[in-house]
């Protein structure tokens, strides 16, 4: 924030966590500059927005399929809503149109003295959502009580300077989450080209000139001639791993929990060494692949696949994943992938030789784009951070973007 010019003089603003303020700005209750709207909805054709349609830490509005549930709030444009369960996801949105608010939402609206884009700036900020956040109760399902929200602490600048630092943040902020969103598609790209490269080289190979055959095999396509095609059931022996009760799954220990989805802990046993695919068997994500290395516990909820000596591990984790085994799922409450399944869906198999390149190549390739994705993950989480910093500063009157604005 070293760019930003600071306000000419400060005093204490008698409230710790705020430090101090420009000389002219007022410390006020929520509830003085910003009134709880408690009327019932009367018109059902509104737009009606829930939790799930507030982005955290944003404010964006995100479309779903909300329903009116029949004992909702009605808000109006400029009116501000927080969202009282589980405060420190940061549900606060500034209405741009009349709507139904639903769930654990509080419905504010500014008085004629404050700006309905400066309140929102101040009730997302990151001291005012950890103050609400540490004053919680419920365990499973914390929330903040009513009168603690509108009874928090809030800076009022005059009416002009609201409007000046909200002008700079809509435009400030707007460009930040612009950098994000690039960073977002960048690493879908990413995502799509690393699939790509695994998909071509466990069906195509890694040699362009290869004489081709078609395989009859419709997600395969055409595939090298010299390789051959049969069930996977013949590149090794599916078996499911074993229970472990949670009691016996600990944050540390001596060897790996592996699940459906890979690591669940650690516990002091284990029930198998060495390098396995494991494939998981229950649950929305039945199918991901994961991978084994030394002493482990492979759980019921994984397939544990006990390769043949002429099929390597790396090649056929990936090959496995590009089958995209989670098709085969049985749809149920908790959907389930059953061995007897997949054994029979029909593969391809290069010479453990060819493999094995395919395996190097993967990885070397692979490494390069997970880079880049960790990079781009953490360009996020700054540019993130950024935008937080730069509210929080800005509302708190910890640097002055009059002029900037």
């Amino acid at each position: 924030m070293s760019k930003y010019e600071v306000y000419p003089s400060y005093r204490d603003s008698g409230v710790e966590w705020l430090g101090k303020i420009p000389e002219d700005w007022e410390v006020k209750k929520l509830k003085y500059n910003l009134t709880l709207q408690t009327d019932k909805v009367t018109i059902i054709n509104q737009q009606v927005i829930a939790l799930e349609n507030i982005a955290s830490w944003s404010g964006q509005y995100i479309p779903t399929d909300s329903k009116y549930q029949g004992d909702d709030v009605e808000f109006k444009e400029d009116d501000v809503l927080f969202g009282k369960l589980r405060p420190y996801l940061a549900k606060v949105y500034q209405c741009q149109n009349s709507g139904v608010a639903f769930g654990d939402i509080l419905v504010y609206r500014p008085t004629k003295q404050t700006e309905s884009r400066f309140a929102f700036y101040a009730m997302i900020s990151e001291a005012f959502i950890d103050i609400v956040d540490g004053s919680t109760y419920g365990s499973k399902m914390p929330r903040a009580s009513v009168d603690f929200v509108s009874n928090m602490p809030i800076v009022i600048p005059p009416l002009q300077e609201q409007q000046a630092i909200a002008n700079y943040l809509d435009i400030a902020t707007a460009k930040i989450d612009t950098l994000i969103e690039k960073q977002i598609k960048l690493i879908e790209l990413l995502k799509e080209k690393r699939q790509a490269v695994i998909s071509t080289a466990v069906t195509r190979g890694l040699d362009s000139t290869v004489t081709m055959k078609d395989s009859g095999v419709e997600w395969l396509g055409e595939i090298p001639e010299h390789w051959t095609i049969g069930k996977i059931k013949h590149y090794g022996i599916y078996r499911s791993g074993d229970f472990i009760s949670a009691d016996n799954i600990e944050v540390e220990g001596n060897y790996p929990v592996l699940g459906g989805n890979g690591l669940r802990g650690y516990s002091k046993a284990y029930n198998l060494k060495g390098n396995y695919v494991l494939i998981g068997r229950q649950g929305a994500l039945c199918g991901n692949i994961n991978y084994s290395k030394d002493k482990f516990w492979a759980t019921e909820h994984a397939i544990v696949v006990h390769n043949n000596k002429n099929i390597d591990v790396k090649w056929l984790g990936e090959i496995l994943r590009t089958m995209n085994l989670n098709q085969y799922s049985v749809s149920a409450a908790q959907p389930g992938l059953a061995v007897e399944n997949i054994i029979n869906l029909t593969g391809v198999q290069p010479p453990l030789e060819e493999q094995q390149e395919i395996a190097k190549y993967i990885d070397e390739k692979t490494s390069k784009i997970d880079n880049l994705t960790t990079k781009s993950t953490k360009a996020i989480e700054l540019l993130k951070e950024k935008r937080t910093a730069l509210i929080s500063s800005a509302v708190t009157g910890k640097i002055d973007v009059r002029e900037i604005a």
